[in-house]
């Protein structure tokens, strides 16, 4: 890098916390390469989606004043929301089956899972199931066996 910047790039195979906008939901991203002296392609480690991340500039961030810009969806809404699909989702009937990667499991099926207790199957394709769990919404491999 020629020029000596204020904030500086992440290091490429570095995790960075940023908002994931295929997820909806700020997660972990992998820096897979530096693009540019203010950029690098990174990636999301849950859904695998690849996309720039710029260092915010100078300019913009002391133009920018608090409080200004698009309003932010505020985090207790999502989490209230969150919470009531979950509660929603388990209060119907059934059993929870024990998580394998090998069975097959449909739409609203009930799973006990050992590291993050109990879901219900949101949606399920062929190899993978989008599960709610309490704390939130993950993707497993299911129908491996």
């Amino acid at each position: 890098m020629a020029e000596s910047t204020l904030a500086e790039l992440p290091a490429v195979a570095k995790s960075i916390y940023l908002e994931c906008k295929k997820c909806e939901a700020e997660r972990y991203h992998k820096v897979l390469a530096h693009t540019t002296a203010t950029s690098a392609k990174v990636e999301c480690e849950v859904c695998g989606s690849k996309k720039t991340y710029k260092l915010p500039s100078a300019k913009k961030a002391a133009a920018k004043k608090p409080g200004t810009g698009k309003p932010r969806v505020a985090r207790a809404s999502k989490a209230e929301e969150h919470k009531n699909e979950f509660e929603k989702l388990m209060g119907g009937n059934g059993e929870a089956q024990k998580y394998n990667m090998k069975l097959k499991f449909e739409n609203n099926a009930k799973i006990d899972h050992p590291k993050f207790g109990m879901g219900v199957v949101r949606s399920s394709l062929s190899d993978k199931i989008e599960v709610v769990f309490q704390d939130e919404v993950r993707n497993l491999v299911h129908n491996r066996g």
